[in-house]
């Protein structure tokens, strides 16, 4: 009976999965659906702690995130024996928790991680829950993996010739990538 159960949520979780394109990441009219957005009360975020030494640090993360009103959780990738697993397990414990968008702070996809990197990302993106990478040093290769590159530590242009000229606030950005609404794939963080 659980297997068929397993089976089931399976199935279920697999109908949130966008074709071709990332879970909150319509970067096109075309693509956008109409449709409720989430209540900003109804909002949760999983931040994923940064592995070295970050743009932008952790606790200014999370604190912009509770200026702005959002509740956030966050997973600490620090005093782990393997960071890297660290911050992979928390992405899947972030979208079995439900949670509205994970941010990943940080992130740096080597030949060695590309692979269970991807593995924890497609877990998000099956159960239909957005990634947003913060300042990433290098993303999975796999856009589909990740709703939107924000650029919020570096200087965008000297960092990232796909940024636009546009600046949003945190909140905005995530809100766009919650909602499903049209972004562009690479935001400007001020």
């Amino acid at each position: 009976m659980a297997a068929i159960c397993a089976m089931l949520a399976c199935a279920a979780l697999a109908g949130c999965t966008p074709k071709g394109v990332a879970v909150g990441a319509s970067h096109g009219e075309s693509q956008n659906v109409a449709h409720d957005s989430v209540d900003r009360q109804d909002v949760t975020i999983g931040v994923v702690g940064a592995l070295g030494n970050p743009p932008v640090s952790d606790a200014v993360v999370m604190n912009d995130l509770a200026k702005a009103g959002l509740f956030a959780r966050f997973a600490s990738t620090t005093n782990n024996a393997d960071a890297t697993q660290a911050a992979q397990q928390a992405v899947r414990d972030w979208a079995s928790q439900r949670v509205s968008v994970i941010v990943v702070n940080a992130l740096n996809v080597t030949d060695t991680t590309a692979r269970s990197w991807t593995d924890a990302l497609g877990y998000a993106r099956g159960a239909g829950v957005p990634v947003a990478l913060l300042d990433p040093t290098n993303p999975p290769q796999d856009a589909t993996l990740y709703a939107a590159v924000l650029r919020m530590g570096t200087d965008p242009a000297g960092s990232d010739p796909n940024v636009g000229s546009s600046t949003y606030k945190l909140d905005a950005a995530l809100s766009l990538i919650i909602n499903d609404n049209p972004h562009p794939a690479t935001m400007r963080i001020g």
